[in-house]
């Protein structure tokens, strides 16, 4: 029966979102709901509409909302989700202040803690736990908020996270984590077709703020230490390269003297295309190479040794770490 769920789940949250994304760019060029380029960070020919974020929530919420009973934890989820995506969309509309933004990630947030999701390691005091919760999930929103500067990346990214928590909560026999992840993973893989280079529709704040909050929910809620004591560090690798490049751009702009969350080009994906002189669907086919490594440690760190999790998270972050040096030496104006 829970095969018959998560199959129906997959092709109605794909569906949905095939068949509803059109709709969202006609109301986003109908509203004005568009990505202006300006000739800096945002180089499209013509204006690009908004509103992919809605259509993903709402694909994500249905088969949920038909086969799930809810629960605390799935309320607070779509809760706080929702908070983000209305926030999303007044600053989409350049209607709110980073600061005003700042302040509901941080009501969603506390909504997420009061729901009962935090994480829990047996190594730290429950009040550990939950600060550690809180600046986790601030973390994950801000990640793929500020990642999503190429046609396809955001989304592909977060498919490939998505799918790989499913794995890992099959295994782990965690349903409800499992129906939520594979219902995002089917609303990203078809939104691709039309996010993928040449983007006919963006993610925008109200998509990519709501995917940050729903994956790095569902990467703390699920349990990686069924065999192996050190396999939670696997929550961060899921989320391996959003939680990369907000280090990499928060610390390039710190060392110019510049604000860590205002705009510039100071992204590891956008250095890597100026130095490979790549399309941007050659770059995010490397990023995704590199994520689907990450993807592989997640899944081998949960059936695997401790020592293989310290061995492999080192070399992981020595690749990250040459990475950010070879491409700091790019020139980005």
């Amino acid at each position: 029966m829970n095969e018959i769920i998560l199959v129906f789940s997959f092709v109605l949250s794909f569906l949905l979102t095939l068949y509803g994304t059109p709709l969202a760019q006609r109301i986003a060029l109908r509203y004005g709901i568009l990505d202006q380029p300006d000739g800096r960070l945002k180089r499209q020919e013509q204006p690009v509409p908004y509103m992919g974020g809605v259509i993903i929530y709402f694909a994500f919420i249905s088969p949920i909302s038909l086969m799930f009973a809810f629960n605390q934890h799935l309320l607070g989820i779509l809760f706080a989700s929702s908070i983000l995506l209305l926030v999303g969309l007044f600053d989409d509309l350049k209607a709110l202040t980073p600061g005003i933004k700042f302040l509901f990630q941080i009501v969603a947030t506390y909504i997420l803690l009061k729901s009962g999701i935090v994480i829990d390691l047996v190594l730290f005091p429950k009040w550990l736990d939950i600060v550690l919760s809180f600046f986790w999930i601030l973390t994950a929103i801000n990640a793929f908020n500020i990642i999503d500067i190429m046609d396809g990346l955001a989304a592909s990214v977060g498919a490939l996270s998505a799918l790989t928590i499913f794995v890992v909560s099959l295994y782990s026999h965690d349903f409800l984590i499992s129906i939520l992840a594979l219902s995002l993973a089917a609303a990203l893989l078809a939104f691709l077709k039309f996010n993928w280079e040449p983007a006919r529709i963006y993610l925008g704040d109200a998509g990519s703020m709501v995917l940050g909050l729903i994956l790095g929910s569902l990467a703390m809620m699920v349990s990686y230490t069924r065999f192996n004591r050190l396999a939670f560090l696997s929550g961060i690798l899921v989320l391996g390269i959003p939680l990369f490049d907000l280090a990499y751009v928060v610390i390039l702009r710190i060392l110019k003297g510049k604000m860590p969350f205002m705009g510039s080009p100071d992204h590891f994906a956008l250095r890597l295309r100026r130095r490979m002189g790549w399309t941007a669907q050659k770059t995010v086919s490397a990023i995704l190479f590199l994520q689907l490594g990450l993807c592989g440690l997640v899944v081998a760190n949960f059936f695997l040794t401790p020592s293989f999790t310290l061995v492999s998270g080192g070399l992981v972050a020595c690749l990250f770490i040459a990475l950010g040096g070879v491409l700091a030496g790019v020139r980005m104006e």
